[in-house]
């Protein structure tokens, strides 16, 4: 089975316009690279002055170009090239070559972290060495076995949760289950599903609780 992984490994590149926002948080959306041609990265900023972030980025030794790409009222999100400086800090490579799945990945000026599905435990080893040798920390925050639970609807997903939970939460919210007033009743929503009330009550509360434990919970210990 996989190992599931979350690790601090920052600074990240970047930080010099970020520090400039110390407030900004980035989301990664997505990261590619073709051939020898400079990893590009799109990401979504929030969360602070993006004029003031913008100018950091243009300034910022290890960025080579980036472009806006959308703006919404509280964020935007970047297509973002790295400098040849910004390509010698980046790990991303690394987790390509391990088979390394990003899962989610975020950043502040302070801190980049990873939540990221290693196939072995090696692998995890790898990207520490690697951080290092890029003067950048590591810090193992979890870690755990990617594995099926009996008797609760298949394999986890990235956010821990079931194939069964995730069909439960997903029918309920489509159903307006979670809307105010509610759209629907638990009643309903077994039925379309075909298992009892009581079943489908056990898997939204467990994929609720994976959800946020994976999610918005920082207390998990390794």
């Amino acid at each position: 089975m996989a190992l599931i992984g979350r690790a601090e490994i920052g600074p990240p590149w970047g930080q010099a316009a970020l520090e400039r926002v110390p407030e900004m948080e980035l989301l990664f959306e997505d990261i590619r690279s073709i051939g020898d041609e400079p990893w590009k990265m799109f990401i979504w900023a929030m969360g602070g002055d993006f004029e003031e972030y913008e100018r950091g980025l243009a300034a910022d030794p290890t960025i080579g170009t980036y472009e806006c790409l959308t703006t919404l009222p509280e964020k935007r999100l970047y297509r973002i090239t790295l400098s040849d400086e910004g390509q010698r800090h980046t790990v991303h490579a690394v987790t390509v070559e391990h088979d390394i799945t990003n899962i989610r990945l975020t950043a502040t000026a302070e801190r980049e972290e990873l939540l990221a599905r290693f196939p072995s435990r090696d692998a995890v080893v790898r990207l520490r060495e690697a951080c290092l040798e890029r003067n950048r920390r590591f810090e193992l925050l979890t870690l755990y076995e990617e594995k099926a639970i009996q008797n609760d609807g298949g394999f986890e997903s990235r956010y821990g949760v079931t194939a069964g939970q995730q069909e439960a939460l997903l029918t309920a919210l489509e159903r307006g289950y979670f809307d105010v007033p509610r759209g629907t009743t638990m009643d309903e929503i077994a039925d379309e599903l075909d298992i009892s009330t009581s079943a489908l009550s056990t898997r939204v509360r467990r994929g609720q609780h994976a959800l946020l434990r994976h999610t918005l919970a920082r207390t998990e210990s390794i």
